[in-house]
């Protein structure tokens, strides 16, 4: 924690944010220490109990650490409680630590804007590409899992960019495994992939003109209870990407800032700039074309949904 002795952590990354409060406990009071560990959690905290808290002396010990998770105070809608903990913030003794864990925060709040200022501020965002590999390697190792980086990516491509659920999928890969290498088949087999992403390896299918995967995808989501339409929503939000993709790379953009543009990982980046170029901006454009046509012949009762979308994926590969 930093010397004056305010942290404040926030963001939607929790296991970021849990990383860097446990670095804090680390450096601080053990949280077993009843006596000088004190949490507050939830908007119903009342602050002058915080802040009867934080004047209290340590109980045999230099110094004191309070934790407030999600109080609501960085946004607005309590302005006094805000005004009166900033106050006390002012004046706070030196031998109070705390530190604020919030999932929101509203950046023209006071108290946020005080802490800003001159204290520490930490953002729990997913990293980047290269340090959620890092991460994840790193993961894999303390599991003893046999994995290769390139599975390590198929799964940074196909599962939430959320570090806590992709650790819990590789305690899943290593109970099944055990001692064995894990394979994309196991993957695949194991893990639970989002429909998003599992329309994207259809898609990739289509691309790589391989028609009987293509359809064992699509029939394994009609199993799964998945919505012909909802997949073909997604089928026509990926060919749209697919072209965005493809003017971009026209202009020679860089993959990293094509990952920007689009709002993808690198690594997806990558496999979609590889699609596009076995595309052309026709094929596109037609293949969008379909995509109407099959969604007016769904809304309209021309055909039955499950059969309208796999004539589509069929079309799909056969209009390249």
């Amino acid at each position: 924690m930093n010397q004056k002795g305010i942290t404040l952590i926030y963001g939607e990354e929790e296991w970021i944010k849990n990383e860097a409060l446990n670095k804090i406990k680390s450096q601080s009071v053990d949280e077993s220490d009843l006596m000088n560990y004190t949490t507050f959690e939830g908007k119903d905290l009342i602050v002058s109990n915080l802040i009867d808290t934080g004047e209290t002396m340590p109980f045999f010990a230099e110094e004191k650490l309070i934790v407030v998770r999600k109080s609501g105070l960085f946004k607005a809608g309590r302005k006094e409680d805000t005004q009166n903990l900033l106050d006390w913030l002012k004046k706070k003794p030196n031998y109070t630590k705390i530190v604020f864990v919030e999932d929101e925060i509203d950046k023209r709040n006071a108290l946020y804007k005080y802490v800003k200022s001159d204290f520490e501020v930490i953002e729990g965002v997913c990293p980047d590409d290269e340090a959620l590999m890092r991460i994840l390697k790193e993961a894999c190792k303390e599991r003893e899992l046999k994995i290769e980086d390139y599975l390590i990516r198929y799964l940074i491509m196909n599962l939430p960019r959320n570090i806590g659920h992709i650790l819990i999928e590789l305690d899943k890969l290593a109970s099944y495994v055990g001692k064995e290498a894990v394979t994309k088949e196991v993957i695949n087999e194991v893990c639970v992939f989002s429909l998003e992403q599992r329309v994207f390896e259809l898609l990739k299918a289509v691309s790589q003109k391989n028609t009987s995967q293509a359809l064992a995808i699509y029939n394994k989501l009609i199993e799964s209870k998945e919505s012909p339409i909802g997949v073909l929503v997604l089928i026509a939000r990926q060919y749209r990407i697919l072209l965005q993709v493809k003017y971009l790379l026209r202009t020679q953009t860089p993959i990293k800032q094509i990952s920007q543009s689009v709002g993808v990982p690198y690594y997806v980046a990558q496999d979609l700039s590889k699609q596009a170029q076995s595309f052309s901006f026709k094929v596109l454009q037609d293949i969008l074309e379909l995509c109407l046509e099959s969604d007016s012949a769904i809304k309209t009762g021309k055909m039955e949904p499950v059969k309208c979308i796999e004539l589509l994926i069929i079309k799909c590969i056969t209009i390249q």
